[in-house]
């Protein structure tokens, strides 16, 4: 038990973040005594003096404490710091502590699991050192488990949606033209109405694993299509054609219904919605004209999706808006960047301009760093040193032109890229950070980081302060904004009729006071905390985890793809979404019980008497709350190169940068396409720029 003891102290004082090839994989019960100073007072140390300290610590921890008065580690991160603070309060009293100590509490540590969140409490805590993802096998070969069986349940349902098509088509006259027809049929009333809002990434994969078997669903949007967003920046220099990368509402799911109109109010408490038919953006905030129907549409359940839009207004940055800036969130936006580009590069040519006017006309200027802007800035690179016939590195084309459509450009042209902080794509490893930005400066990209941007003076003008707070202005030919989103004013709207609607009650909480950021609160489950119990779920961008086991999550498509899924599958096996308060649950938190915003665990009631269907859920009477599985993060930058940071949960499998990220990039995102039609399409649009370059047609 002594030779234990100073095996685990020495690891738990170690200085170092990757503490993994120092534990001891046998380690099991291993003893930890925590000390403190008895007046808690002691004087700064020097190097000499901390390691006089724990070679003392050491020794007094030495002592044998019998195993069976152990207490065993208390896995919460907020205990395990109180109980790990008074080691290091020990060793900061240095050689002025008393002799005399007094032992506090001691505990033992069951596995190496255990001892590494002991360690990444202390090291980030009292050290500064950032934690280190701790990967636990057991849970992630469980989740993985868990996704197979997933898959082989959803391929299962689309098969059999397939059939059901089949059987549709031979009385395909016999269809109703009214996309509400079925909705508002009184005979289908034993199906619930699911009503969706969005048409994005959380929204196609809801509706992608639904069962209209058992519910009625209707999507609402005012554009009908999905967009595969991680592929705009290429659309938006001609790589790839608009087309090629969405797909259309009706066709991910034949058998939903589709309403093209935008959601301009959300009443929570009757579960209805006001609804403006006809095409639009629901990224836009236009108001309602006299000539346009609105009407309200009732549900069931309703599934929020509408996302976030691009951050178009802030108090902090004077000029900021639609009118002075691009953006890069829709199809239309990369479509109107394309025109726009070669518009400059047109205007550019014309008789009469002097060099600085032709320079400023084709000086591009991206603000953000982080996958939009930095992908742009890549894709923009390409397209200018394509159109302009500049010196291609690394014989990136493979049929040259004789002359490019602008080769007297070439030497007018520059990217320039602000970034706010120290480092680009800040959700990368350190290594790849640095290789993307080497990258970009080696294409030709002014990278100019820690410098923040104070105002746009119009379209074609933007001050900046550099690094040693000077400010400096930027003439340029456009400005594209790639910094941050915003939540809808929708959004917004639906906040405060849910602040309403817990005020009448009388609640103490508010969703509003939970809100983070302008998402809607929700629990682990997705269920809007203040709406009335199961009736509306939140999913993708415009949501926002809160409670005490929840954890933040990013606002990507990842998240909001495995989010819509979830809930689908949620609904698919006959969870009641208002729980049990009766039913003794694992999952059950303090939350619920104290702040009725909160809902106990969703639970299949049938589950509880029933052995079959129990064992079709897999034993899950109740619903498992929505856990986030980290798959990694792709970037192109520029030159044929990209950033490929492949990930299963915490655990790193594998780091690409350069072409061999690049390759790995292409393979993932054709893979990634949602559809046979568009794999196809973004091959033959890559095969078409890379043997006759980009079109430089405005049409």
């Amino acid at each position: 038990m002594k030779i234990f003891g100073n095996i685990s102290l020495f690891l738990l004082l170690a200085p170092y973040q990757d503490t993994s090839a120092f534990a001891p994989s046998f380690l099991k019960s291993t003893s930890l005594m925590r000390t403190r100073n008895i007046d808690g007072q002691g004087a700064q140390r020097t190097s000499e003096q901390e390691i006089d300290a724990e070679q003392n610590i050491q020794e007094k921890a030495s002592i044998s404490v019998p195993h069976d008065k152990t207490n065993s580690i208390n896995h919460d991160p907020s205990l395990i710091f109180e109980q790990a603070s008074g080691i290091q309060g020990f060793l900061d009293t240095g050689d002025n502590a008393p002799e005399e100590t007094e032992q506090v509490a001691t505990y033992s540590i069951d596995n190496e699991l255990a001892l590494k969140e002991f360690i990444n409490v202390i090291n980030e805590k009292d050290r500064g050192i950032p934690p280190e993802p701790i990967f636990d096998l057991g849970s992630m070969i469980e989740q993985l488990a868990g996704k197979g069986f997933d898959t082989v349940e959803d391929a299962t349902l689309m098969f059999k949606r397939q059939m059901a098509v089949f059987e549709t088509l031979k009385n395909q006259d016999d269809l109703n033209a009214d996309a509400l027809s079925e909705w508002n049929d009184p005979k289908l009333s034993h199906k619930p109405k699911v009503l969706v809002v969005g048409s994005g990434w959380a929204s196609h994969a809801f509706i992608k694993c639904i069962d209209t078997e058992k519910f009625r669903v209707l999507v609402v949007s005012p554009t009908n299509y999905f967009v595969f967003t991680p592929m705009l920046a290429s659309t938006s220099v001609g790589t790839t054609e608009a087309r090629s990368i969405v797909e259309s509402t009706r066709d991910s799911n034949p058998t939903v219904k589709y309403l093209e109109g935008k959601v301009m109010d959300v009443d929570v408490e009757n579960k209805s919605m006001k609804v403006k038919l006809g095409q639009g953006r629901i990224t836009d905030d236009d108001p309602i004209h006299e000539d346009q129907e609105v009407i309200d549409i009732s549900y069931d359940v309703a599934v929020y999706s509408a996302g976030v839009g691009p951050l178009s207004a802030s108090k902090r940055t004077e000029g900021l808006s639609k009118e002075n800036v691009h953006f890069l969130k829709t199809v239309e936006d990369a479509k109107g960047l394309l025109s726009t580009v070669i518009t400059l590069l047109e205007k550019a040519s014309q008789p009469g301009l002097t060099d600085q006017e032709r320079k400023n006309l084709l000086t591009f200027v991206v603000v953000g760093g982080g996958p939009t802007g930095v992908e742009y800035c890549g894709e923009l690179t390409d397209f200018l040193n394509d159109v302009t016939g500049k010196e291609e590195k690394n014989n990136r084309s493979a049929v040259k032109r004789t002359l490019a459509p602008f080769a007297s450009l070439g030497k007018y042209t520059s990217v320039k890229l602000i970034q706010g902080s120290q480092d680009l794509l800040p959700m990368f490893d350190k290594d790849m950070r640095d290789s993307a930005k080497a990258t970009l400066v080696r294409e030709g990209v002014d990278v100019r980081t820690n410098t923040k941007v104070e105002r746009m003076e119009g379209k074609n003008r933007i001050i900046v302060t550099n690094p040693d707070g000077e400010e400096v202005a930027i003439d340029c030919g456009i400005i594209v904004w790639a910094a941050g989103t915003m939540p809808l004013k929708l959004t917004g709207k639906v906040i405060e009729n849910l602040d309403e609607v817990t005020s009448k009650k009388g609640y103490k909480v508010t969703p509003g006071s939970l809100s983070q950021a302008g998402r809607i609160p929700v629990d682990r489950w997705q269920r809007v905390l203040g709406a009335p119990a199961g009736t509306l779920l939140a999913i993708g961008d415009a949501s926002g985890t809160v409670g005490k086991n929840a954890s933040p999550l990013p606002q990507t498509a990842q998240v909001a793809a495995q989010q819509g899924a979830y809930v689908a599958r949620l609904l698919n096996r006959g969870y009641d979404l208002t729980g049990s308060p009766t039913f003794e649950s694992s999952e059950m938190e303090d939350d619920m019980v104290e702040d009725s915003l909160f809902l106990p665990p969703p639970i299949n009631h049938k589950a509880v008497i029933d052995e079959s269907t129990r064992w079709q859920l897999r034993g899950m009477i109740e619903a498992k709350p929505f856990q986030f599985l980290n798959l990694g993060q792709l970037a192109y930058i520029g030159g044929g190169e990209a950033l490929s940071q492949v990930r299963l949960g915490n655990k790193k499998l594998l780091n690409q940068a350069g072409s061999v990220g690049f390759l790995l990039w292409k393979s993932v995102y054709v893979v990634k396409q949602v559809s046979t039609k568009t794999r196809l399409l973004v091959l033959f649009d890559w095969f078409k720029t890379k043997i006759f370059g980009r079109d430089v047609t405005r049409m």
